[in-house]
């Protein structure tokens, strides 16, 4: 799952660029971007997402990764040359910090390697049951088949993924769809919260779990004020989710911990063994 949401980053300058030319210079006779019908923007976001979904089955995670940063860099300096074209008060200043956020962008895409795109693999307490027992001569504990197909997308560990996308989505449709207040300002305030914190969280789960744990927290916080001052039960819904988000890798480290003596019990002593022999 993290690769798509790799991939609609990477996939963000080309549509970004369409959506320019087809506004600037358009087929004749086609109304401005802003007074369109809706299912034209909705076909736009569709085909995004399908051109993102064949860049994440074909290209490898460390091009995605590539890619992303460095359109985010083009995309910063595009930003930057365009204020200082127009006259902007601020052109120059924002020319020199967006260049050099830019830059940074490109030299993470430049030196980034392997072992900097994918989180380290945890041993997990069977890894430990399974080597003791191989010291005891005892049997080694089988692992799991990967899952494949289906499967894998609905797998538990890239539930905070979906349950960003859903946040976004939900948060896109009260802002643009609804349309009304108080549900127009709040679906943007929850756009930027799922966009800016809940997918964060969810892609630091494995770097750095404390990090992710204090995000979901705030998205909590945000999305119960939302609720508060809005008065809308998807917010509270979405306060509620980001909870068990915020819980459940507690509950699983929890789980995962293997006290020694759950492992003698298991395993025959080694002492044992010898006073056998």
């Amino acid at each position: 799952m993290h690769r798509f949401y790799l991939a609609l980053h990477a996939t963000m300058p080309a549509a970004l660029a369409v959506v320019v030319l087809v506004h600037l210079w358009g087929p004749p006779g086609l109304a401005p971007l802003a007074q369109r019908p809706v299912w034209t923007v909705w076909v736009l976001i569709g085909v995004w997402l399908l051109l993102s979904a064949l860049a994440a089955w074909a290209l490898r995670t460390l091009t995605l990764w590539r890619v992303a940063l460095g359109g985010a860099g083009a995309l910063l300096a595009v930003a930057g040359l365009a204020g200082l074209a127009l006259g902007s008060a601020q052109g120059p200043a924002m020319l020199i910090s967006l260049g050099v956020v830019g830059l940074g962008c490109g030299a993470i895409a430049a030196f980034v390697g392997p072992g900097r795109v994918q989180a380290p693999r945890r041993k997990s307490a069977r890894h430990a049951v399974a080597s003791a027992g191989a010291a005891t001569r005892a049997p080694a504990v089988p692992l799991r088949r990967h899952l494949s197909g289906l499967g894998r997308w609905l797998a538990p560990a890239h539930g905070p993924f979906w349950l960003s996308g859903v946040l976004a989505v939900e948060s896109f449709r009260l802002a643009h769809i609804v349309a009304t207040e108080p549900a127009r300002s709040s679906g943007m305030l929850g756009l930027l919260i799922a966009f800016f914190v809940a997918l964060p969280a969810a892609t630091l789960r494995h770097w750095a779990p404390r990090t992710s744990i204090g995000l979901w927290v705030l998205a909590v916080l945000a999305y119960g004020g939302l609720a508060a001052k809005a008065g809308l039960w998807q917010w509270a819904a979405a306060a509620g989710l980001c909870v068990l988000a915020a819980a459940v890798p507690l509950v699983r480290k929890r789980g995962r911990v293997v006290h020694p003596s759950r492992i003698s019990r298991s395993l025959p002593s080694h002492a044992a063994e010898l006073h056998r022999t």
